[in-house]
């Protein structure tokens, strides 16, 4: 039976008169928004919202019950206006007055109507505050039976305004909340767009201040900060509106000099809380670049998982990454107690005021009534609002100014210039279409300066303090339209960075660049993108079936499309881990040839990456075939039999063109160019290789992972898995985990944080009681009345509750930073010991890092602020319940079934709010994905002419995970709405009680129950809402405590630790029946394997793509565990070894080389083994000492991300050197020096 979902929400197509089966109705997410058609009392009361959170309550919300948002809401209808007022801004002669962001100043003036309309809103909410004080002073006065401001003599007619006053003003604060809410989703939409849009323009100069790592805080941070400043901020401005009333209010209703000292109080604190304010903006900014760092290094870690296994570096990565967790953590202490103090200082600021007011009244009045007493709590009230919003109102603000500079000073970064004066992509008759030419120019990498191959190349890079300071001079190129040049030279010559000049990347210091058509490029590091096959070919563009067959054919795909589970629809993975290094490069140069509107190719040395007959076939049928009409320019580190089909040639050498031209002459005075080192493979064998493959998919394996699993036609092209969702309710166990990480207990946790808040709120209510006992005794006074001593109890009251109120929330604070350190530390290293093959290679390493940069962020800034929050108005709740129970026994047994009514509505909205929550976290890990993703390939994106197609794609992703954003605030003012509507019933009920019993309960009585009856119900409300959001935010725990779930590689905890001095000591490696296969339901890789290699002995591993040469490295290192049979070195069984051990007692040279950011000496030794002597001479033995010497700053010279200031082939020389600094007994070498000229590649095999 198929369930009928109840979506009833946008317009209703008529029922047919005749006798015709409905079609069933659409899911939300396919019809309009209803915010679009609904009525100003519709979108005041929130109905519109109503079919959404009927749907919520029935069943858990799925993505398409989700509206998606308004055509006006869009990022592509928004960026407009905003653009348009960011250049005004930009233009303008003078900068914004106050130092105000250019991009704050930009957000406020696209919204200046909406804005407006929120400062009304809550205006009005401050005028309907102010003239409840005087409507409560009325009834007092009415049930005195004295004259009232209002001249009306009617109980019940002060009962219903009283009513209707406090039911538009709550009205007026939730619509201008929800106009805030839907304003800040729109800020937020905008600026994850703007930083998106600048990340493909930026200059190689800007790009090496901004790391992926820093762009990525903007974007998982700091936005958000903008989104809070919006929702709070307006308060920083309406707070004192609200205070200045307060103060007036009490001159009218109470005392004038009363008032004069209560105004100075609020100067005072006011003062201090700007001043607090700004102390919280610094301590801001000096925390973000540390969890900028912290990004940074775990992006690199996970990135290059594979290293970090290989060369046993978890523990070096945990230590560091923690260390820096420490440094965040401590300066997110620093951040909270001053947050906390100035949180204090205004939640305190009405029982100070009310404090000052009495005691100067007291000194020159000498005494005051119930009445008034009771008067002034409600008058203060007027500003309780303004207490509560205007620390978090100027800690949001500050905050996002914070993060609106930052944004702001990327925004204002350079941008790469494609069309100067100095470089032109010409369309003009007098040059055919794709010739070059390059006149006396000068190009070079910025200040901070990169080297010679490439070394910018698919990555930004981050702050460095040294330089390589490499240049290219004097270049002088013309190249003939249809023309095939090939470019040689040693690593660091400066042969990739030609080719980056060519596409504008490097700066053009002088000289003249003419380049007559579009351009096509393949990068040395293949860049992939997490999709199919075939949409990595295609690229965007409209599929050709025959070209693409062609395209195939000719980089020889087409055997590998056979293997392939689901041919070119397989997904093929986050930066292809589905494909061999090889099958990288091919799939690169296939997406080149595909597009048909390419005159000129830039190839960077694709061919090293493959086998040589496969680069033979390459290069006859995709260089010399398919694109012989179009102009390309190679650059060849191998393969030098090649060189005799080149039309010209270059020769690099420190950045300058050697010689050039023809083959013949070239060769004459390069002879070693002419060596045949590149053996031909085409025999036999190969071929018949060739047929067991294209038969046999069962056995292919590719690259260091595995193909996807066969299965369903739906599925089986899939190999990503979709994020986890928990659906229901967060359970106790995510409460009593996040509290157990206290380091105290969960129960220990609770007593505290109850006993603290118990102590601190009961001794604020004792002040508002004994504030009206006081006037009591002064109205009956006694012989021992003595108003010193009820002034000193008063203000020792306040003066205890105060400091009770500090110490409990340092307290709370200091406990959950606590914890989320240690959930960090934790859950971090699980990740790292996470297996490849089941975990890394199909999960998105975007949606780790969103657990890491967002939902931590959650726990760190978010969650202690609301459990604070949280704690405190259900202590308020309770205090207020049970002073209102003890004045009135009816006043009290009213309030159970409000409260109950309350709790419903709490429960109904929770199914709701919870699921979207959820789905929102869910729907940022696409918008970090592909940012994450454009981040490593933005040459590629740019050198295509594809900005425009993958902004449009950021744009969608933005505007999907907008949605949800938006629908889960909105969801907050339906509920907020209706519990405030409660509130008022109380209000009502309580009031009219009053009357109705004139007299009965006594002023004090009278007093007491209808103030409290104003607090208590904003209050309960408060902790219904405050219940929601710390359950909401809780789910951000949730998501980090999944990492507590992800398989653990398999290790062996009772092995003994292995004395890597002594073994192993021969090498001697034994494969038994290996059998290994990557998951449980993929076929196996590695079928019945069985070797021997003696200590010593040199064994070449050799086959096609896909053979399985990866795979015993995978297996010897035990990457993945293998299914059956032993290996065993030195007769010990690896299987009985801990991987740690075994993994650093082996050493490996990868094919493709990972460097992480830092001083080179830890790149080479992160454990600090090796004295700098030994380093060195691994430096010389890699022909790098007098390279690093040159750089300046030696051994402490700092690698920018991912090593991006090294070229390719100087990455791998750095890798070869980590190797043989380990001295150890076994070296796999994965075509360690495919990336580097044939000569270095001579002596490094000399040297192994």
């Amino acid at each position: 039976m198929t369930e009928q979902h109840p979506y009833t929400a946008g317009p209703q197509t008529p029922k047919s008169q005749h006798f015709v089966v409905d079609d069933p109705p659409r899911p939300f997410r396919e019809q309009e928004n209803p915010i679009r058609s609904a009525s100003l009392l519709s979108m005041v009361s929130m109905a519109w919202m109503q079919p959404l959170i009927s749907l919520g309550a029935k069943r858990p919300l799925e993505h398409e019950d989700v509206w998606t948002m308004c055509p006006e809401d869009t990022c592509e209808t928004l960026r407009v206006k905003f653009e348009k007022e960011l250049n005004t801004i930009n233009n303008l002669e003078t900068p914004p007055p106050l130092g105000i962001p250019r991009v704050a100043l930009a957000l406020v003036r696209t919204f200046p109507h909406h804005i407006a309309v929120v400062f009304a809103s809550d205006l009005l909410f401050i005028a309907g505050s102010a003239l409840m004080s005087f409507l409560v002073e009325a009834i007092l006065d009415y049930i005195n039976d004295r004259d009232n401001i209002f001249g009306i003599q009617n109980g019940y007619v002060l009962v219903v305004m009283l009513s209707f006053v406090a039911f538009v003003s709550m009205m007026s604060f939730n619509f201008a909340w929800f106009v805030s809410s839907r304003i800040g989703v729109n800020m937020r939409s905008l600026l994850l767009d703007a930083v998106y849009r600048k990340s493909l323009r930026l200059s190689s100069e800007a790009r090496q201040k901004y790391s992926s790592g820093e762009i990525m805080t903007l974007v998982s941070v700091d936005i958000d900060r903008v989104f809070n400043g919006m929702m709070n901020g307006p308060w920083v401005l309406l707070a004192p509106i609200g205070f200045t009333v307060t103060v007036v209010l009490i001159g009218v209703l109470f005392d004038t000099v009363a008032a004069v000292a209560g105004l100075a109080l609020l100067i005072v604190v006011l003062t201090t809380s700007f001043r607090l304010a700004k102390r919280i903006g610094r301590a801001r900014r000096e925390l973000l670049p540390v969890t900028e760092e912290r990004l940074r290094v775990t992006s690199e870690a996970l990135q290059g998982i594979r290293a970090t296994k290989f060369y046993a570096w978890n523990e070096s990565v945990a230590t560091r990454v923690e260390k820096m967790r420490r440094e965040e953590v401590k300066r997110y202490r620093h951040f909270h107690i001053l947050q906390i103090l100035n949180s204090a200082l205004l939640f305190l600021t009405p029982t100070f005021l009310a404090g000052v007011t009495i005691g100067v009244y007291v000194v020159y009045r000498g005494a005051f009534s119930v009445i008034q007493a009771f008067t002034l709590i409600a008058v203060i009230n007027v500003s309780r609002q303004g207490v509560n919003a205007f620390p978090l109102g100027i800690a949001d603000l500050s905050q996002s100014a914070v993060a609106c500079h930052r944004i702001d000073e990327f925004l204002d970064s350079n941008e790469l210039k494609s069309d100067t004066d100095a470089t032109t992509c010409s369309e003009s008759q007098s040059t055919a279409k794709g010739s070059i030419s390059v006149e006396k120019a000068q190009f070079c990498w910025s200040a901070a300066g990169v080297s010679s191959d490439g070394g910018k190349d698919e990555s930004f890079t981050c702050d460095m303090e040294a330089t390589t300071g490499f240049s290219l001079e004097y270049i002088n190129l013309h190249v003939e339209a249809g023309s095939l040049v090939m470019v040689v030279g040693t690593v660091g010559s400066g042969k990739s960075s030609l080719l980056q000049a060519l596409l504008g990347e490097m700066k053009t210091a002088r000289g003249h660049v003419d380049i007559n058509g579009e351009i096509a490029y393949v990068s040395q590091e293949a860049w992939i993108r997490n999709a199919t096959l075939r949409d990595n070919i295609v690229f965007e563009g409209d599929f050709d079936s025959e070209r693409y067959d062609k395209v195939l054919a000719a980089s020889q795909l087409s055997l590998d499309l056979a293997a392939l589970p689901s041919g070119d629809r397989t997904e093929i993975g986050e930066r292809g881990i589905n494909l061999s290094g090889g099958q990288k490069a091919r799939v690169s140069v296939a997406r080149a040839l595909y597009r048909k509107s390419t005159d000129i190719l830039l190839l960077d040395d694709p061919l090293s990456a493959v086998d040589p007959h496969v680069a033979h076939a390459i290069f006859e049928q995709c260089i010399l075939g398919l694109t012989k009409q179009k102009t390309r320019v190679l650059v060849v580190n191998s393969h030098y039999n090649l060189l005799v089909h080149a039309d010209h040639m270059l020769v690099m050498q420190n950045g300058r063109v050697a010689s050039e031209g023809k083959y013949t002459e070239i060769v004459a005075r390069f002879p070693e160019l002419a060596s045949k080192s590149t053996v031909w493979v085409e025999n036999d064998a190969v071929k018949e290789t060739k047929q067991q493959v294209s038969t046999s998919n069962q056995e292919s394996h590719f690259g260091s992972s595995p193909p996807v699993a066969t299965g369903d036609v739906k599925t089986e092209d899939q190999l990503m898995e979709k994020e986890d969702r928990v659906k229901g309710r967060v359970t106790g166990y995510i409460y009593k985990t996040y509290l157990d990480e206290t380091g105290v207990g969960a129960f220990a946790v609770v007593v505290i944080v109850v006993t603290g808040y118990t102590v601190s709120q009961g001794l604020l209510v004792l002040v508002n009681w004994w504030q009206a006992y006081w006037a009591d005794n002064m109205r009956h006074p006694s012989a021992s009345y003595s108003a010193s001593w009820f002034g000193l109890w008063y203000f020792g009251f306040i003066a205890l509750g105060a400091v009770a109120t500090i110490c409990r929330s340092i307290t709370v604070m200091l406990l959950l930073l606590r914890s989320s350190k240690n959930l960090h530390d934790e859950l971090f290293r699980r990740v790292l010991t996470a297996p490849v093959n089941t975990y890394f290679d199909v999960t998105p390493v975007g949606r780790i890092l969103n657990r890491f940069s967002n939902d931590l962020d959650q726990m760190d800034s978010l969650l202690p602020q609301q459990w604070q929050n949280f704690v405190q108005n259900i202590s308020l709740s309770v205090g207020g319940f049970i002073v209102c129970a003890l004045a009135s026994y009816w006043i009290g047994v009213s309030y159970i079934p409000v409260i109950a009514a309350l709790g419903v509505t709490g429960v109904y909205f929770k199914k709701t709010s919870r699921e979207v929550k959820r789905l929102e976290g869910i729907s940022r890990s696409p918008v970090y994905n592909l940012l994450g993703e454009t981040l490593n390939g933005v040459q590629t994106i740019r050198a295509f002419k594809m900005q425009s197609t993958f902004e449009q794609m950021n744009a969608n992703a933005v505007d999907e995970n907008a949605s949800f954003f938006f629908i889960y605030w909105a969801a907050g003012r339906w509920l907020a709405v209706r519990l405030d509507t409660l509130s008022v019933v109380v209000i009502f009920v309580v009031s009219l009680y009053l009357v109705a019993t004139k007299g009965q309960l006594g002023t004090l009585l009278s007093g007491i129950s209808l103030v409290y009856a104003l607090m208590l119900t904003s209050m309960v409300q408060s902790s219904v809402r405050d219940v929601d959001r710390t359950d909401n935010a809780m789910t951000s725990v949730e998501r980090i405590l999944h990492f507590r779930e992800i398989p653990q590689e398999e290790d062996a905890p009772d092995a003994p630790p292995v004395n890597d001095t002594l073994w192993p000591s021969q090498g001697a490696i034994k494969f038994d029946n290996v059998q290994l296969k990557y998951r449980p339901e993929l076929p196996l890789v590695l079928r019945g394997v069985n070797m021997d290699i003696t200590g010593g002995e040199k064994v070449g591993i050799c086959g096609r793509t896909g053979a399985g040469k990866s795979s015993l490295t995978i297996a010897l290192f035990r990457i993945c565990e293998f299914e059956s049979g032993t290996i065993s070195i030195d007769g010990v069984d690896i299987q009985k070894v801990k991987l740690h051990d075994l993994r650093r007692s082996l050493a490996i040279i990868p094919q493709d080389p990972v460097l992480f950011s830092g001083a080179l000496r830890d790149n080479l030794d992160p454990f600090g083994e090796y004295s700098d002597a030994e380093i060195w001479t691994v430096l010389t033995q890699v022909h790098l000492a007098d390279a690093v010497s040159a750089w300046g700053s030696g051994l402490q010279f700092v690698l920018s991300e991912k090593g991006d200031n090294l070229s390719v082939g100087q990455r791998q020389l750095l890798c070869i050197g980590r190797a043989l600094l380990k001295n150890s007994k076994i070296v796999v070498l994965d075509e360690a020096t495919a990336n580097v000229d044939t000569a270095t590649d001579a002596l490094i095999q000399a040297t192994i």
